[in-house]
């Protein structure tokens, strides 16, 4: 096994509740722009252990998101030493295999791979994320009809995550420096992964 990580995944966008980019129609706004975060529970790349890290990617897409030519800036866990740092740019490059390595084509600008300061904390159906002062999150499921249980949508036609995902919503959501957005009350969603490559 080259590497396996698993852990808590939310991502938070811009679109219109629920994200049609999932479905391959275009976003509701002019472009798609995102912020995707992981928080690794285990982890191992070639025999370096990667437990309790986080990455953060910030993407702006066209409308069309299938349509490739993202920008993308890649934020990895600055308490990672220089072993971990490398192993999390292989595997959320794309660069090692596995999922990730299928979405990778559709980046067409990486502004930049830094490691950063991540506050990632999860508390039942929130989530909420800091990175430095350049990015900004906080969302929370949403219950369906019977008022308990979450809505769960399962094998979307393209998504970062190959686990049922769980529909979320923003309440905050800024991202300041590749390029810059902020709002809220937007499209979010809530996962477990789990990637592995041989």
């Amino acid at each position: 096994m080259v590497y396996q990580v698993e852990g808590d995944f939310f991502e938070a966008c811009t679109c219109l509740l629920s994200c049609p980019c999932i479905m391959l129609s275009p976003a509701t706004e002019e472009t798609c722009d995102v912020v995707l975060a992981w928080h690794i529970q285990r982890g191992r790349h070639d025999g370096v252990a990667l437990d309790g890290l986080n990455v953060v990617m910030a993407v702006r897409s066209p409308q069309q998101m299938t349509d490739g030519g993202w920008t993308a800036a890649l934020y990895l866990d600055d308490t990672a030493d220089t072993a971990q740092t490398a192993a999390l740019q292989a595997i959320f490059t794309g660069s090692a295999g596995g999922h990730l390595a299928a979405l990778a084509p559709l980046i067409g600008t990486v502004t930049g791979i830094q490691s950063a300061p991540i506050e990632f904390r999860k508390d039942n159906g929130t989530r909420v994320l800091r990175v430095g002062d350049v990015i900004e999150a906080e969302v929370a499921e949403l219950r369906g009809m019977d008022a308990e249980r979450p809505i769960v949508i399962d094998n979307p036609q393209l998504g970062a995550v190959v686990q049922p995902m769980r529909q979320a919503r923003s309440s905050t959501l800024r991202y300041e420096d590749a390029f810059s957005f902020a709002t809220s009350q937007r499209n979010s969603f809530i996962a477990e992964f789990a990637y592995e490559a041989s």
